[in-house]
């Protein structure tokens, strides 16, 4: 069953937006987080064939004359998953390409920070099933470019972190609106779907755990009133204590009672529950001094 992180994957790989810069932008992200420089070629590799399959696509669209390479292996760590290799032959036209990560003009509009940032989660992205601990997560040995990354995090006002994590620079969100504002903004639209839904049903057991714990909380104390109330009782029955027909009275019903709460025994002695505090206060302090004798 795939995950959470690989749905989204799955559907982001699939949405191909009807401008063609936003398209550039896009690959622009894939290659520059996702991929390396190895032997004059440029290597990216994912353990997800649909995105794989993008890059694919989309080198085809902007560079007609170059033909990926493309490999299959099965990891040996972890779940052993079978990761997919797409090698590309660095041409001049390519290393033009990727130089426009540092030209000042470079993603100058919203929606090409938009497309790179759908790129660069899709090269590196993961995001927690919503079900559990809220984060989502973009993370690269390569610093410059996770650094790159945040800023137009913090360009389109979200509030992402930054941190190294060993060999690995992260970026990160933590707020599961920011989590859901971010997964609509690059067009996962079921994924926010679904997202709203555990969120709505994790607010709602949230809601009921806390009815439940202070309810539980209310009734434990009624419980160790009522007890001590009747250690009370117990006393001035031992003690053969002279008392007057209405605290006999309240004796009496509380014993029969033992787990009746304050509102409850009130209402069976047709008294006010401040009435019944005031007569189970008077049997404490007859109890407190005849129990010292």
């Amino acid at each position: 069953m795939a995950s959470y992180a690989q749905d989204v994957k799955n559907e982001l790989a699939r949405l191909f937006v009807d401008d063609k810069e936003s398209l550039r932008a896009e690959l622009l992200a894939l290659l520059t987080v996702g991929a390396k420089k190895i032997d004059g070629r440029i290597e990216f590799s994912s353990t997800n064939a649909a995105v794989a399959r993008k890059v694919i696509i989309l080198a085809k669209k902007f560079f007609p004359n170059v033909k990926p390479e493309v490999a299959a292996l099965r990891r040996k760590k972890l779940r052993k998953d079978l990761s997919y290799i797409v090698r590309i032959f660095l041409t001049d036209e390519l290393k033009n390409f990727l130089a426009e990560i540092d030209s000042p003009d470079s993603l100058k509009r919203t929606r090409y920070k938009v497309a790179y940032l759908r790129g660069a989660f899709l090269a590196k992205g993961t995001v927690n099933r919503p079900e559990g601990q809220y984060f989502l997560e973009i993370s690269s040995q390569n610093a410059a470019m996770i650094k790159f990354v945040h800023n137009l995090f913090e360009k389109l006002e979200f509030r992402a972190g930054f941190y190294q994590r060993k060999k690995f620079f992260v970026v990160w969100l933590r707020e599961a609106d920011s989590i859901c504002d971010f997964l609509g903004m690059v067009g996962a639209n079921n994924a926010v779907e679904r997202f709203e839904i555990a969120r709505n049903v994790k607010e709602v057991r949230k809601q009921v755990n806390c009815i439940v714990n202070l309810e539980t909380a209310a009734l434990n104390k009624a419980v160790d009133a009522a007890q001590r109330q009747i250690a009370d009782m117990k006393i001035l029955i031992a003690k053969r204590v002279p008392l007057d027909e209405r605290i006999r009275e309240t004796m009496k019903m509380r014993l029969e009672n033992p787990s009746c709460t304050l509102a409850e025994l009130a209402e069976k002695l047709f008294i006010s529950r401040d009435g019944l505090k005031y007569r189970l206060k008077k049997i404490h302090l007859l109890a407190k001094k005849f129990g010292k004798r």
